[in-house]
C-alpha cells in the first residue's frame, strides 16, 4: 500500500495541480491568435507570475505535460505561471516555424502585456522563465514589456556557437575520435558561411515556412545585444553538464555582456543536465532519446527527477531575487 500511494503522488506532479484556479488567456500577436493558460495558487494574493517561454519545436502550453513537476513545484511555493501553446499548436493558430526569434520576442511581451490588464494581477511582479532557445527571445521581451524579472535556464547567447557545441557533444557520446570531431566542426563552420549571411537570413519563405526557412532566418541570432541594454534583474541558471549549450561560454559571457548595474544572478547546477534534470538518470540531449525506461522513470520521479537544489534555487529567486550561495 506504502508503494501505491508514494507512486500515485509522483503521478499527480503530471497533473494540473488540484488547488490552483486556472484562467484561460487570450492575446494576439499580429494574425496569431494565441491561448494559454494561467494558473494561479489559491489563498494567496498577487502571487509572483512567471510566463514560460518554450525552447525548440512544437510544443503546446505544457510541453506534452512534460512542465508539469515543475510548474506543480511553483504554484506549491505561491508562484503563478501562464503558458501558451505556439502559433498552430495546440489551441493557438498561426505557425511557429514562420518566427524569428524577434518575433517570438514581441509575443512574448504581448503576452505580460495582456496578463498585466488583469485586476487580480495588478499588484502583482510579472517576469519569465524561458528554456533553451528563449535565450534569444527573453532579453529582448524584458525589456520591451518592461518585466519585474527574467529567468532563463540552459539559454544559450549565439546561434552557431550553440550549434557546434551541441554537434561536439553529440559526436562525443558517440566515441567518435578527436580528430575527426575536429574536421566534421571545420566542415560544419564552412558549410555555415557559405549558406548564411544577414542576405540570405532575410529572405522570406517562398511559401509556408518549413524548418529549413526557420533555422535559415534564425542562422545569425545572437542575443548579446540585447543583454547589453537589460534592465530588468536576471537569473541564469545552468547545468554543470548540459549537453546542448555549453553553460561556462553562456555564464561567462552573460556576467560580461550585462550592464553592470543590472542585478544578475548566475548559477550553475551541479550534475544537472540542459533541463536541470539529474544528471546520472538523464544525460541525453533530446528527449526523443530516452529509452522506454528512461520515461518511465521521469514519470515515477517526478520533481525528484531534477537536480537536488534546482527548483530550490530557482523559486527562491523567483520570490526573493537573493541568490543562493553556490
Amino acid at each position: 500500500m506504502t508503494i501505491v500511494i508514494t507512486v500515485l503522488s509522483r503521478l499527480q506532479a503530471f497533473e494540473l495541480p488540484d488547488s490552483a484556479r486556472q484562467q484561460t488567456v487570450v492575446f494576439s500577436h499580429g494574425e496569431d491568435r494565441l491561448e494559454g493558460t494561467l494558473l494561479l495558487p489559491s489563498g494567496i494574493s498577487s502571487p509572483p507570475v512567471v510566463l514560460l517561454v518554450h525552447g525548440d519545436a512544437a510544443q503546446d502550453r505544457w510541453s506534452a505535460d512534460g512542465y508539469l513537476p515543475l510548474v506543480n513545484f511553483l504554484i506549491s511555493r505561491g508562484i503563478a505561471v501562464f503558458s501558451w501553446d505556439k502559433p498552430g499548436v495546440g489551441t493557438s493558430r498561426g505557425n511557429w516555424l514562420a518566427q524569428t526569434m524577434d518575433d517570438r520576442a514581441d509575443e512574448a511581451a504581448l503576452a505580460l502585456e495582456t496578463l498585466k490588464t488583469l485586476p487580480e494581477l495588478h499588484n502583482s511582479r510579472l517576469g519569465f522563465l524561458g528554456f533553451s532557445q528563449a535565450g534569444w527571445v527573453v532579453p529582448r521581451a524584458s525589456r520591451q514589456s518592461h518585466a519585474d524579472f527574467a529567468v532563463l535556464m540552459g539559454a544559450a547567447v549565439n546561434w552557431r556557437s550553440q550549434g557546434l557545441y551541441f554537434m561536439r557533444q553529440r559526436l562525443l557520446s558517440e566515441g567518435v575520435a578527436a580528430d575527426e570531431i575536429a574536421k566534421a566542426l571545420a566542415d560544419e563552420n564552412e558549410m555555415f558561411d557559405a549558406q548564411y549571411s544577414p542576405q540570405t537570413v532575410s529572405l522570406p519563405c517562398l511559401s509556408r515556412c518549413n524548418r529549413q526557412d526557420f533555422e535559415r532566418r534564425n542562422a545569425l541570432a545572437d542575443a548579446r545585444e540585447d543583454i547589453r541594454q537589460m534592465t530588468t534583474p536576471v537569473m541564469l541558471i545552468m547545468g554543470e553538464a548540459d549537453r546542448n549549450v555549453d553553460p561556462q561560454e553562456s555564464t561567462e559571457q552573460w556576467n560580461a555582456t550585462l550592464p553592470a548595474r543590472t542585478p544578475r544572478c548566475l548559477q550553475q547546477i551541479s550534475d544537472a543536465t540542459h533541463g536541470l534534470l539529474r544528471r546520472g538518470l538523464f544525460d541525453y540531449q533530446l528527449t526523443t532519446q530516452w529509452p522506454w525506461w528512461k520515461q518511465g522513470a521521469f514519470l515515477m520521479l517526478g520533481q525528484e527527477a531534477y537536480a537536488p537544489g534546482g527548483l530550490e534555487t530557482l523559486a527562491d529567486w523567483i520570490q526573493l531575487q537573493q541568490c543562493r550561495p553556490e
